[in-house]
C-alpha cells in the first residue's frame, strides 16, 4: 500500500507547541557556549561577528565559516587551530543539545495547531487495526522529544516516526550544513553527511507517493531546502501525471512567513506557477491575529487525517 499523507516538522512546529527552542533564543538566552569566545580568528569569533545579520541561523553561519577557511586557510599552527575549531564546534553542539533538552521540558499548548495535528495523527492510528498498514508517515527535522507529547496524548500510542537529524534523547543530534564540494577536507566535519549518526531517509520517496504533504514550521530555506528541491521539481512537472495532483499544505506563522517560504522556493528555482497549477496548495496560519482566516482549511485537514 502507498503512503497517503506525509507530515514534515520544522522548528516552527516546536515554537507553536510553545517550546522555545529556536537558534535565536539559543543565542540570546544561553551563555554556555559564549564563555569559550576569544578574540582570535576562529569559529567562535566568526559566529559572534556574524550575529547582527545571521545570528538566527547557526548552520548557515557554519557553512559561511567553512567557505571562509577555504579562501583564507590558517597559515601558522594550522593543525592546532583546526583542532580548536573542531573542539569549538563540538561545544556548540553540546550546548545546543542542552538548551533544546531544557526548552522541551516545558508544558505544551494543547490548543495549538501543532498539538491538534499530533492528536489527529494519534486518532488515525487508533482507527487502524494493528495488522494494517499505517498510511501516514511523520518526519521531524527537530531534535526535540516528540514521543513525549505523543505519549501524553495516548500512553498506548506506538508508531514509528523519523527524526531526520537525530534527537536529544539519545545524544544523536546532527548539526551542520549540506554537502558542498567547495569546502576543504579539513572542514568537511561540519557537513551533516559526515556525522556518524547520519542515516538514509526515505522522506522524498515517501512524499512522491503521498497524496497529501504537510510542511509544518519548515521554511525550506538555505539549509533544509536542499532536501526538497528534487521533490518540488517533480511535483511541478505537468509532463509526469503520476507525480502531480497532490495536496501541498504549508502550516506557518502568518502571511509574512508565507512569503518567506515562497521566496525560498523561488531562490531554489522552483516555478511557483507550475507548482500551483499542478497541485492544490494551501497555507494555514498559526498566529492568533491571522489563524481564523485559515481555520476551516485546518479543520478539514485534521478530519482527513484522523478519519
Amino acid at each position: 500500500m502507498n503512503t497517503e499523507t506525509v507530515i514534515v516538522l520544522g522548528n516552527g512546529f516546536d515554537l507553536d507547541l510553545e517550546w522555545d527552542t529556536s537558534y535565536e533564543s539559543f543565542y540570546n538566552a544561553h551563555n554556555g557556549w559564549k564563555m569559550h569566545y576569544t578574540n582570535e580568528d576562529d569559529l567562535f569569533q566568526f559566529v559572534v561577528q556574524k550575529a547582527p545579520g545571521n545570528w538566527f541561523d547557526f548552520e548557515r553561519t557554519l557553512h559561511e565559516y567553512a567557505l571562509h577557511r577555504a579562501e583564507k586557510p590558517f597559515l601558522k599552527d594550522a593543525i592546532y587551530k583546526i583542532d580548536r575549531d573542531i573542539q569549538d564546534y563540538n561545544t556548540f553542539k553540546t550546548e545546543l543539545a542542552n538548551f533544546i533538552s531544557e526548552g522541551s521540558k516545558k508544558p505544551v499548548n494543547i490548543n495549538s495547531h501543532a498539538y491538534r495535528l499530533l492528536k489527529a495523527f494519534v486518532e488515525a492510528k487508533k482507527n487502524i487495526t494493528s495488522n494494517h498498514f499505517f498510511p501516514i508517515k511523520l518526519f521531524s527535522y527537530n531534535y526535540t522529544p516528540l514521543s513525549r507529547v505523543l505519549s501524553d496524548i495516548d500512553s498506548n500510542f506506538k508508531v514509528d516516526y523519523t527524526h531526520v537529524h537525530g534527537k536529544v534523547e539519545n545524544n544523536s543530534i546532527i548539526f551542520g550544513f549540506h554537502d558542498d564540494p567547495n569546502i576543504s577536507k579539513d572542514y568537511r566535519f561540519l557537513q551533516k553527511s559526515m556525522d556518524v549518526n547520519y542515516k538514509s531517509s526515505d522522506i522524498v520517496s515517501e512524499s512522491l507517493q503521498a497524496k497529501t504533504i504537510i510542511f509544518f514550521g519548515l521554511s525550506l530555506g538555505y539549509i533544509d531546502g536542499v532536501y526538497f528541491k528534487n521533490l518540488f521539481e517533480q511535483i511541478s512537472n505537468l509532463a509526469n501525471p503520476q507525480m502531480i495532483n497532490k495536496h501541498i499544505v504549508f502550516i506557518t506563522l502568518n502571511t509574512q512567513s508565507e512569503n518567506n517560504i515562497k521566496n525560498n522556493l523561488l531562490d531554489a528555482k522552483i516555478n511557483l506557477q507550475l507548482l500551483y497549477n499542478s497541485n492544490r496548495v494551501d497555507f494555514i496560519y498559526t498566529d492568533d491575529a491571522e489563524k481564523d482566516r485559515t481555520e476551516e482549511i485546518f479543520e478539514g485537514l485534521l478530519k482527513s487525517i484522523s478519519k
